[in-house]
C-alpha cells in the first residue's frame, strides 16, 4: 500500500459544474516500477487507495510510491565546462579589481579639451575599446619564447602580434588550461652565430682621474640636474663610488655623457682636447661614445645616456645631432612600452620612477626643438599615458617614496615644466602644423583659429594659478638656492610658450595685438636672463638662449614697425637687444650656437644704416649703435697656455632702472596683463607691411642650417626691403 498521496490537478478534458473547461490534470510523479522500467505511467482510473496504473493493473504488482525522488541536473560534461568557466571569469575579475585598485584616485590631468566642430556635433557610438595593458601581457607571452630576442619588447593592440595573444586566449579557453612553452628551434629565435659577435661586443672606455670625475659631478648636479633631473643623485653616486663604469658598459656610457655636460662649465684643462681651451670642453669624453649600437637591446641607462648628449651637442659644430640623439631615445622608450600606464603599479621600485623620469624629459626636450627647429615633435598626447614623476626628492627614494610634511620638494619644478610641454607641444601642433593635417582635424577657419587661442591663453594663465609659491618668479625679491635656477627657467619658458602661441599671428594684417603680447614676453625674457647671469654667473641651458635669441627677433620687428610709424622714442628696445646679444655673447666660447645665434641677430638688426642708431636725449643727438660684448670676454678663443676663465656677468639694468624699462611684474594671471605696465603700442600708429612681413617670415627656422641664413642674407642685401627707413 502506498504511503504517498498523490495530488492531480484538473484536467483541460474535464469541465467544471457551471459546463466550463478546466485545465489539465498533471500527475505529480510515476510509481515506482514505471520508473524502474523507465516506461510511461499511466493514471489510475479512480483516486481510490488501492487504485493501480495501467502497467501494475496488467502485472498484478503494488503500485506504491515509496522510492525517493531525484532532481535531474546537468549531466557530469556540462558541469565541468561551467566550472572551468567560472574559474577563468573569476580570474578575470580578479585581475581587473587588482588592476584597478593599483590605479591612482586622481584625476588625469588635462591641459585643456581638443575640439573641433565636427567632433562637437557628432553623436556617440560605440567604439571597440583597446585593452591598456594589452602589451604587457604580450610582452610576456613573447617573453617565453626566447631569452634574448624579444624580452622588454613593447607590442601594441592594433599591431599582428595582438592577433596572435586573441587566438591564444581563445584556444586557451578551448583547452580549458594555460598554454605552455613548447620546444622551439632555437636557430629562429635567438641571436645567430655570426651575429653574435656584434652583439656582445663591449666598448672600452677611458676615464679621467677620479678627482676630475668627482670634481665634474659636482658641477653637474649643481648646474644642469635642477632643470634636467634625469639621474637619481644618490644610486648614481653611489654607483660611480662602486666603480660600475668599470663592469658594465650601459653605465659606463651614461657617466662620460655626464662628464661631458658637465664640463661645458668646467676651466679644468684636462676637459679640453689638445691645442683648444673653449669650445673642445668634454670632447674627449663624447667623442667615445657609440650611437645606435648594433644588436642590442636598449636600457635605462643608455636612455639616459642619449638625453644628456641631446644637450651637449647642442654645442657642437653640427648641432642637428641633438635631434638625431633624442629620436633615437624616442623610439627606445617605445620600443619598451615607456609611454603606456604600468599594469602594476604597488610595488614602485627606482627603475620604475627613473624611467618614468626618463620618458618625462624626453617629451620636454622633444617639444622644446620641436619649437626651436620648427619640426614635428615624435611623441603626440594622443599615444602616452605614462604617470607623471612622483613629487618626491631623490633622498626619499629609499624610504618608500615618502616626502616629509612640510618639505618643499625639489622636484616640483619638473611636474610644472611638464604641464607648459604638453601646452607647446599642443600649440605646436594645432598652430603650426601642416595644412593639411588642420584640414583633416577641422582646425582652420577664423573662428578656430581664435577659439584656440582664447584656450590655450587659458591653459597658460591656469598654470601660472598652480604653480607652487617657491617657483613663482619675483625679480624685486627672487627665490633663494636651487629654487631661483628653477623658477628663473620656469618663467622664462612661460614668456616664450607665450610667444610661440602668438607668433603665427604677427603674420596677419591686423598684428598689433600679437605683437605687443610678444614684445611685452621677449622683454621679460631678457630681463629675467640678465638677472640670471647676474646670480650664477654660468653657461645658460638651452631653454634659455633660444627664448633670448627669438626675444631680440621679437624686439627688432617691433622696433621696424613702430619706427616706421614714426613712434622713435619705442627705439628704447635698442637696449634690449643690445643685451640679448650680450647674454648670447657671454659664453659663446662654450657653446658654438651661442656665437651663431649672436652673429645671426646682429646681421639681422643690422640689415640697413639708420636703424643703427638711437636716441641718445631730447635735442636730437644719435649715437652709432655697437653691438659689444662684456669687456671681460676675449674676441679670440683662448690660447692652449691659458685656460678659458668664465667672464663676469656685470648685470645689464641697474635695479633701479626695471621700472623705468617697463619690466615690473605684476600679479595678473592674464596673458596680456602679465607685463601690463611696458610700453603699451597703439594699433592705429603700428605699420606691418608687406616688406616687413615678408622679412618676418622669410627668417630660416633651423639655425643649424648655415646654407639657408647665407641665402636669407644675400636676399635681403640684394632687395634692401627697409632702405627707407
Amino acid at each position: 500500500m502506498s504511503s504517498y498521496k498523490r495530488f492531480s490537478y484538473p484536467s483541460s478534458q474535464e469541465t467544471g459544474p457551471s459546463g466550463l473547461r478546466l485545465k489539465q490534470r498533471r500527475r505529480i510523479r510515476s510509481c515506482d516500477i514505471c520508473r524502474t522500467r523507465k516506461s510511461r505511467c499511466d493514471p489510475p482510473d479512480s483516486d481510490a487507495p488501492n487504485s493501480s496504473c495501467s502497467n501494475c493493473l496488467a502485472f498484478g504488482s503494488p503500485c506504491t510510491y515509496t522510492l525517493p525522488s531525484k532532481k535531474r541536473g546537468p549531466k557530469n560534461a556540462t558541469v565541468e565546462e561551467l566550472t572551468k568557466e567560472n574559474e577563468a571569469l573569476k580570474a578575470k575579475l580578479r585581475a581587473s579589481v587588482c588592476s584597478l585598485c593599483a590605479q591612482p584616485l586622481h584625476s588625469r590631468r588635462d591641459t585643456f579639451q581638443h575640439s573641433s566642430p565636427e567632433s562637437d556635433n557628432a553623436t556617440t557610438e560605440e567604439q571597440p575599446t583597446e585593452d591598456p595593458y594589452i602589451g604587457d601581457e604580450l610582452a610576456s607571452r613573447f617573453r617565453q619564447f626566447s631569452i634574448t630576442t624579444l624580452n622588454n619588447k613593447h607590442f601594441g593592440s592594433a599591431g599582428s602580434f595582438a592577433l596572435v595573444n586573441n587566438v591564444m586566449a581563445m584556444k586557451e579557453k578551448y583547452i580549458g588550461r594555460p598554454m605552455t612553452a613548447h620546444a622551439r628551434r632555437d636557430f629562429y629565435w635567438d641571436i645567430l652565430p655570426w651575429e653574435k659577435e656584434i652583439h656582445d661586443k663591449r666598448a672600452r672606455y677611458t676615464y679621467p682621474e677620479d678627482d676630475l670625475i668627482a670634481s665634474l659631478l659636482e658641477l653637474y648636479f649643481d648646474n644642469v640636474h635642477p632643470t634636467l633631473p634625469i639621474l637619481h643623485r644618490p644610486s648614481f653616486e653611489r654607483s660611480v663610488a662602486e666603480g660600475m663604469h668599470w663592469s658594465n658598459m650601459e653605465f659606463g656610457g651614461l657617466l662620460l655623457s655626464v662628464l661631458a655636460t658637465a664640463s661645458r662649465y668646467s676651466n679644468d684643462p684636462r676637459v679640453f682636447v689638445k691645442g683648444d681651451r673653449s669650445l673642445s670642453s668634454g670632447w674627449k669624453f663624447a667623442k667615445q661614445l657609440e650611437i645606435a649600437r648594433k644588436l642590442f637591446e636598449p636600457t635605462l641607462y643608455e636612455i639616459q645616456m642619449y638625453s644628456l648628449m641631446s644637450i651637449y651637442s647642442l654645442g657642437l659644430s653640427t648641432p642637428q645631432i641633438s635631434w638625431v640623439y633624442l629620436g633615437l631615445a624616442i623610439r627606445f622608450l617605445q620600443q619598451r612600452g615607456e609611454h603606456r600606464r604600468k599594469r602594476d603599479l604597488s610595488n614602485l621600485t627606482v627603475e620604475d620612477e627613473l624611467w618614468k623620469r626618463a620618458y618625462w624629459i624626453i617629451f620636454s626636450l622633444d617639444a622644446m626643438k620641436a619649437a626651436f627647429l620648427g619640426r614635428p615633435m615624435g611623441l603626440h598626447g594622443e599615444d602616452y599615458d605614462v604617470d607623471l614623476p612622483l613629487e618626491v626628492d631623490d633622498e626619499y627614494w629609499d624610504s618608500g617614496f615618502n616626502q616629509p610634511p612640510g618639505k618643499v620638494p625639489f622636484i616640483s619644478f619638473m611636474l610644472c615644466h611638464i604641464r607648459l610641454s604638453e601646452i607647446l607641444a599642443d600649440a605646436m601642433r594645432r598652430l603650426h602644423g601642416s595644412r593639411k593635417a588642420k584640414l583633416l582635424m577641422g582646425w582652420n577657419g577664423p573662428e578656430w583659429e581664435h577659439g584656440i587661442v582664447s584656450q590655450l591663453d587659458s591653459a597658460m594663465n591656469d598654470f601660472l594659478d598652480t604653480i607652487p609659491p617657491h617657483l613663482r618668479w619675483n625679480p624685486e625679491s627672487p627665490p633663494q638656492g636651487v629654487f631661483f635656477d628653477q623658477a628663473a627657467s620656469l618663467h622664462i619658458s612661460y614668456q616664450w610658450i607665450l610667444i610661440t602661441i602668438h607668433r603665427p599671428y604677427l603674420e596677419k594684417s591686423s598684428a598689433s595685438g600679437a605683437l605687443s603680447i610678444c614684445t611685452n614676453a621677449a622683454r621679460a625674457i631678457i630681463h629675467t636672463a640678465d638677472i640670471w647671469l647676474q646670480k650664477l654667473q654660468r653657461l645658460p641651458p638651452p631653454n634659455i638662449y633660444d627664448p633670448v635669441f627669438v626675444s631680440g627677433l621679437i624686439l627688432g620687428l617691433n622696433m621696424f614697425a613702430t619706427k616706421r610709424a614714426g613712434l622713435m622714442d619705442m627705439n628704447r628696445d635698442l637696449a634690449y637687444i643690445e643685451r640679448a646679444m650680450d647674454i648670447l655673447k657671454f659664453r659663446e666660447n662654450r657653446w658654438q650656437i651661442l656665437g651663431r645665434l649672436w652673429e645671426l641677430l646682429g646681421e639681422l638688426l643690422s640689415l640697413d644704416g639708420p636703424m643703427a642708431q638711437k636716441t641718445s636725449n631730447g635735442a636730437g643727438e644719435s649715437t652709432k649703435l655697437e653691438y659689444r660684448p662684456p669687456s671681460t670676454v676675449s674676441e679670440s678663443p683662448p690660447s692652449e697656455q691659458e685656460p678659458a676663465q668664465a667672464p663676469v656677468w656685470g648685470g645689464a639694468f641697474p635695479s633701479h632702472q626695471y621700472s623705468e624699462l617697463g619690466l615690473a611684474m605684476t600679479s595678473e594671471h592674464i596673458a596680456q596683463q602679465q607685463l601690463g605696465d611696458t610700453i603699451p603700442l597703439n594699433p592705429t600708429q603700428l605699420v606691418l607691411d608687406d616688406e616687413l612681413l615678408s622679412m618676418w617670415l622669410a627668417v630660416p627656422t633651423d639655425v643649424s642650417n648655415i646654407a639657408s641664413w647665407d641665402a636669407y642674407y644675400a636676399n635681403m642685401n640684394a632687395n634692401e626691403p627697409i632702405q627707407n627707413l
